[in-house]
């Protein structure tokens, strides 16, 4: 951990070692930001599996960033209610509260075809994914990794690379390689899934959760009008072979609440869910992400997103460093604000999970205050779907993320997301607040005073301030107004249409915002010159 020797100009690519979501998110990622990258899995393809089946809104607002949210969301299948019944009873029907995002509910949609998005876009950035080929070893220098990998025709290949990260699952080589531990437990019952068509009077946008006396059975949502059926075992099972259709229809059958038909099997397996998280993300230049750093229950969704939102808060930040525009302590950021993640989704998660599969050994009683407790008050349902949908994620605690004199002010604090707000114009093009900032760089707003009927000399000062101080190209500056101004080269009018970026950021008490490449605010001030504290604090 800890600082490393400054890049040299290394010539090298960054190597991602695995190639599913949250490396090819990774390699895709580092490419936009201009890094050559190589990645290499070990797999032949894309896994033909459902595997993952949901994106949470904020993965889908930063695939809305790179212009493929929308196709997820045309294709995908919205969770809108999550019905709990008890041994065929129907207990409570809980609805999934729209949520403050442009996409109100995250959007069911396979893992295998996430991938196929992905990898196109890797083939439009001009980087391909280096199929059959695996890490053998790693070795760490000063300023960089000696790699020998072995490549698909058999032959082994040495390489070099600035920085190495290990994006290959929960069996991560990578994470063996450097010694890092993977401490945790293992779930005692064993699981059965099934992605199937299930034919029978259930809605395609409800998720149903069934107790019974012999034991659960859940109805996960797909696309394509699919489910994803998990039955438990008992708990110590020692089976290790997949269902059958007709073992699933039986499980579903005992455990279910009406008549339904399993058919057209696409994948049935068997697995067991651990609980674990490595100590640390980092082991000087090589970096750990998604399943090769944690796992956890499927229960709640919330897996692949955690992946492709590590990938996100790395990428840039490495970016940055590689190209001098940043100190690399940075770096050390990664760990910091994504650890604290996983540890509350492993948390929650197991709670979810443990509560679901102790209803086989509970009294009536007990029974009853479960079922009871399993149901969301109407009062805490939106902070729960806030924190479902990962909206709510906050970095205040980061080093990146600071505010000097507006802590009790209104609007967004440092370190929350930044939420959208529009309409905007943007060199006359009808825009909104995301989609205006999706640019690889750091976007700083500043707010002309309201009424006035130019931008006022204070903002340009800093306009043109921050502009100077903007090197390698690492910052864009708007001016937010209501009509047209004469701006300085290199600052940009961002036309606040009705008022409501103004009205959501407080722009009249808060006129300065600086909003991180991932989205998430980095600092605000009341005074328009006290981005130069930012500056002097984050770069030295």
């Amino acid at each position: 951990m800890g600082d490393v020797a400054p890049m040299s100009n290394h010539d090298a690519p960054v190597l991602v070692v695995g190639g599913r979501v949250t490396g090819m998110m990774m390699a895709g990622e580092l490419a936009r930001y201009g890094v050559p990258v190589r990645i290499i899995d070990k797999s032949p393809g894309i896994d033909s599996h459902s595997r993952a089946t949901y994106l949470r809104a904020r993965s889908l607002e930063i695939l809305h960033g790179l212009g493929f949210a929308d196709e997820i969301v045309a294709n995908g299948q919205p969770l809108k209610a999550v019905s709990l019944y008890a041994n065929g009873v129907e207990v409570a029907t809980t609805p999934d509260l729209p949520v403050d995002s442009p996409f109100p509910w995250g959007a069911a949609y396979a893992q295998n075809k996430i991938e196929a998005i992905l990898e196109a876009r890797l083939d439009r950035l001009g980087v391909e994914v280096e199929r059959s080929t695996q890490l053998l070893s790693l070795n760490q220098a000063a300023d960089e990794v000696e790699v020998t990998i072995k490549r698909s025709d058999g032959s082994d290949e040495t390489l070099t690379t600035p920085w190495l990260i290990g994006c290959d699952g929960a069996h991560s080589t990578t994470r063996k390689l450097i010694d890092e531990e993977f401490p945790g437990e293992m779930d005692p019952t064993p699981y059965l899934i099934a992605d199937v068509v299930v034919d029978g009077p259930i809605k395609p946008e409800v998720a149903y959760m069934c107790l019974h006396d012999k034991g659960e059975v859940w109805f996960f949502l797909l696309d394509e009008g699919r489910r994803q059926i998990c039955a438990t075992l008992p708990k110590g099972s020692s089976r290790s072979e997949p269902p059958t259709l007709e073992e699933m229809q039986q499980l579903v059958d005992e455990r279910g609440f009406t008549p339904v038909r399993l058919r057209d099997p696409r994948w049935l397996t068997l697995y067991h869910t651990h609980y674990r998280l490595t100590p640390h993300y980092r082991n000087a230049r090589v970096f750990l992400a998604g399943d090769a750093a944690h796992v956890h229950s499927v229960v709640g969704g919330q897996g692949m997103n955690t992946g492709i939102q590590d990938a996100h808060n790395l990428a840039w930040k490495l970016s940055m460093v590689m190209r001098g525009a940043a100190p690399p302590w940075w770096l050390d950021t990664y760990e910091g604000e994504r650890r604290s993640v996983a540890e509350d989704v492993i948390a929650w998660t197991k709670e979810a999970n443990d509560q679901l599969t102790s209803y086989i050994d509970l009294s009536p009683e007990q029974r009853e205050r479960l079922c009871e407790h399993m149901i969301v008050p109407e009062c805490e349902r939106m902070n729960v779907r806030s924190h479902e949908e990962e909206i709510d994620l906050d970095y205040r605690a980061s080093k990146l993320c600071f505010e000097a004199d507006s802590a009790d002010a209104p609007g967004p604090h440092a370190g929350a997301r930044a939420p959208d707000a529009g309409p905007l114009s943007l060199a006359g093009k009808e825009c909104t607040l995301m989609e205006a900032i999706s640019g690889p760089q750091f976007h700083l707003l500043l707010f002309n005073p309201a009424g006035a009927s130019s931008v006022g000399p204070d903002a340009l000062a800093a306009a043109k301030q921050a502009t100077v101080d903007a090197n390698s190209g690492w910052l864009k500056v708007f001016v937010v107004a209501a009509n047209g101004a004469q701006l300085p080269t290199g600052v940009e009018l961002l036309e606040d249409l009705d008022g409501a970026l103004r009205q959501r950021y407080e722009g009249d008490v808060v006129p300065l915002y600086l909003i991180r490449p991932d989205g998430y605010v980095a600092y605000r001030s009341q005074r328009v010159e006290g981005f130069g504290e930012y500056l002097g604090r984050i770069f030295g």
